[in-house]
């Protein structure tokens, strides 16, 4: 699935016909969350510079939004402000094809095809938002997490302490249990 590809509905604002501005156009908009991948708690603004050259567009602006995630430790949600940065350049799909030829295409990031007069700036927005977003999401750096054994919420009750079973209760758990014995008593 490529990003953006489950935007609720097509939205308009993010549309931007070329064909409407000759050299410059600058685009403010503030709305609510269209995208299924990210979860917000409030709207998403958005500012973006679109600036046409020769056989180019080119797109620069910032994102800000609170996204919701899931802390990883306590799975609590936590509210992240975030202010991504769009950067992308838009040439025309020949010239695109021609220099993706010529070179490696890593020396082309942030470059698109330009293959329509609408151009969707669905994609670089929420792209300039998941990126920002970090990998390891925490609720506070001394988030004390879940207990292994039971799930209970050790932030909330730091005293607590579960009695781990001597035998596991479940098949599958003691069959491997029962394993680590029999390897035990050989080693030994």
């Amino acid at each position: 699935m490529k990003v953006g590809e489950n935007v609720k509905s097509s939205v308009r604002e993010f549309l931007v016909d070329i064909n409407t501005f000759e050299d410059s156009k600058s685009l403010e908009i503030t709305i609510d969350n269209p995208f299924d991948e990210i979860q917000c708690d409030g709207p998403i603004s958005i500012e973006l510079f679109l600036y046409k050259e020769k056989d180019s567009l080119i797109v620069s602006g910032k994102v800000s939004a609170t996204v919701i995630e899931q802390c990883s430790r306590c799975l609590k949600p936590v509210k992240l402000p975030i202010d991504g940065v769009v950067e992308a350049i838009y040439v025309s799909h020949s010239k695109f094809f021609k220099e993706t030829k010529k070179g490696p295409v890593e020396e082309l990031e942030n470059t698109f095809p330009l293959t329509e007069e609408i151009l969707d700036l669905s994609d670089r927005i929420i792209e300039a938002i998941i990126v920002e977003i970090p990998q390891k999401v925490l609720c506070s750096e001394s988030c004390r997490g879940l207990c292994p054994e039971c799930g209970a919420d050790l932030n909330e009750n730091p005293q607590h302490s579960c009695e781990i079973p001597e035998k596991p209760q479940d098949k599958w758990h003691s069959l491997l249990y029962n394993l680590k014995e029999s390897l035990n008593k050989e080693n030994q």
